[in-house]
């Protein structure tokens, strides 16, 4: 089982660090597992919940310029 920091999950989801960060405090994402290791407490995502952020922000989210994108092909 590989472990995916929140910036790694993000990046391989295709969506920022913050947007990352901002569906994991509206509860929409599930949130990073945590975990102590040498008094250290590390938080990861496993390839279950990359999967799920990709899920979310393929049903979701619009992305950067894409609402421009939507609009021009439609005939007035």
């Amino acid at each position: 089982m590989k472990k995916y920091s929140v910036a790694e999950a993000a990046k391989l989801a295709g969506v920022s660090r913050t947007s990352a960060y901002r569906w994991i405090q509206q509860k929409v994402v599930p949130p990073p597992l945590t975990e102590v290791i040498a008094g250290v407490t590390v938080t990861y995502w496993t390839d279950k919940e990359v999967a799920d952020l990709q899920a979310y922000k393929a049903s979701r989210y619009w992305g950067k310029g894409k609402r421009k994108d939507r609009h021009k092909n439609v005939k007035h």
